[in-house]
């Protein structure tokens, strides 16, 4: 349900990735709309809650979380240190025992740091969407998913239920549906190609990773001929729809591929370097020549944070340590960020603040000694080089104040609360190790 009207009134303003500051100003906010933006209330606002910046305040675009897996925050600190195969194995031993409760609070603990760090909406593919979906909806976070399709599965079945799970959420203001297929090589490519067909027929994005290491190239030439985006354009799957995450080993003609599709990429910097995934995500280019471009944070198992800012300074440095130069500006990563995730996720209109857009807004404060002094000539710097998502005063979410300085220790109390029953159940199942990927959707898995 959306709020009463609301004023916000800040010294800084940063409308969009690539605007100039404005000082200041006020926002009026309306039915989940940004109504106004001026020196004071428009005439004929209505009563409602006013917020008023501190002086070190910053007002800007909220943040979308492009690709994760929220209830991973279950795996958090778990064998960081392993290589990427044993780290799987690891993974899949916990996950096939995950129970629908775990989930939901693996998931709260999720949502509310997203909320505490200034990230509006996600986009998740993850085990027993339902319960990450209940998170969202009591902190009222925007949230795109589904259940994710993979391992030993009937296509037909799975896809049916990712679009049994899309439907139950049309019309709704906040959650929306996604075909999640986890890869061409952890899901079968009849699935690929019957989820791109029903992520078209439905409106919703096409989720998957995609080229996202060297074997995994290697791989899919040996067994069809095709690099993974090649394979995808042959199998129907690449289009305005598709949402293709990591890309790190993708090639020149494919991103060509892409652009002519329509389709949107997903940068993942710190999980690509965590993992040590390597390849290069070719950002500059993409951007360039007209790709919608967003950032995610992956899962909070390989990361290990959900802090959006943190991710796209990261991005920027990474993207500078491998062009060797500063073509990459702070502002590419604010695009990615901000309107770059609100596409990939389908928030129409959202990724900036001005008339009509909807009222998605992150107040920063940064008079911490690290962000300072700030003026508004070097504001982009201080957000993507001093600032963390630490520093988050309010996450506005459809013109609601969903993380506010009253409300942060009730939903940091939650959030231990939920921490403290996933150790329990970690503690509960114990160690191991399973070679075989869970199966999922459930209703679809052969045995």
């Amino acid at each position: 349900m959306r709020g009463e009207p609301l004023l916000l009134r800040c010294r800084l303003l940063l409308p969009c990735a690539s605007c100039s500051p404005l000082t200041g100003v006020a926002v009026y906010v309306e039915d989940g709309r940004i109504g106004y933006i001026g020196d004071g209330p428009p005439a004929g606002a209505k009563r409602g809650a006013v917020v008023d910046c501190p002086r070190y305040a910053v007002a800007m675009p909220c943040l979308y979380n492009a690709h994760t897996h929220a209830a991973m925050t279950l795996l958090r600190g778990f064998h960081d240190d392993s290589e990427l195969h044993e780290w799987l194995e690891r993974m899949w031993h916990v996950e096939k025992r995950v129970t629908p409760d775990v989930a939901y609070h693996a998931s709260l603990l999720a949502v509310v740091e997203m909320a505490s760090t200034g990230t509006c909406g996600f986009m998740d593919m993850y085990f027993w969407p339902h319960e990450t979906l209940r998170a969202a909806r009591e902190l009222g976070l925007r949230a795109r998913l589904g259940p994710v399709i993979m391992g030993d599965v009937d296509p037909y079945k799975a896809v049916e239920e990712a679009v049994r799970f899309a439907r139950s959420l049309q019309g709704d203001p906040l959650a929306g549906g996604v075909v999640n297929v986890h890869s061409i090589y952890a899901a079968p490519l009849e699935a690929v190609r019957e989820g791109y067909r029903a992520a078209e027929e439905l409106g919703v994005p096409f989720h998957i990773h995609v080229s996202e290491t060297r074997r995994e190239v290697y791989e899919a030439k040996k067994r069809f001929g095709k690099f993974p985006v090649e394979l995808l354009e042959s199998l129907g799957a690449l289009g305005p729809r598709a949402v293709l995450v990591h890309a790190g080993w993708i090639a020149s003609w494919e991103l060509e591929a892409v652009r002519r599709a329509g389709a949107s990429l997903v940068h993942c910097p710190t999980s690509n370097m965590k993992l040590a995934t390597a390849g290069s995500f070719p950002l500059y280019e993409a951007m360039e020549s007209g790709v919608n471009v967003a950032l995610g944070t992956d899962g909070p198992a390989s990361n290990n944070s959900l802090d959006m800012i943190r991710e796209a300074k990261t991005g920027l440095l990474l993207q500078r340590h491998s062009y060797w130069d500063t073509r990459v500006k702070a502002r590419h990563l604010l695009e990615a960020a901000t309107r770059g995730g609100a596409r990939a996720m389908g928030v129409r209109g959202a990724g900036a603040i001005e008339p009509g857009a909807p009222a998605d807004i992150l107040v920063l404060d940064l008079s911490r000694p690290w962000s300072l002094p700030l003026r508004a000539d070097n504001l982009a710097s201080a957000l993507l080089y001093s600032a963390a998502g630490g520093d988050t005063l309010y996450t506005i979410v459809d013109g609601r104040p969903v993380y506010t300085p009253e409300n942060r220790e009730r939903l940091w109390s939650l959030a231990e609360r939920s921490a403290e029953q996933l150790n329990r159940f970690l503690e509960r199942i114990g160690e191991g190790r399973d070679p075989e990927p869970p199966c999922s959707p459930p209703q679809a898995c052969s045995r």
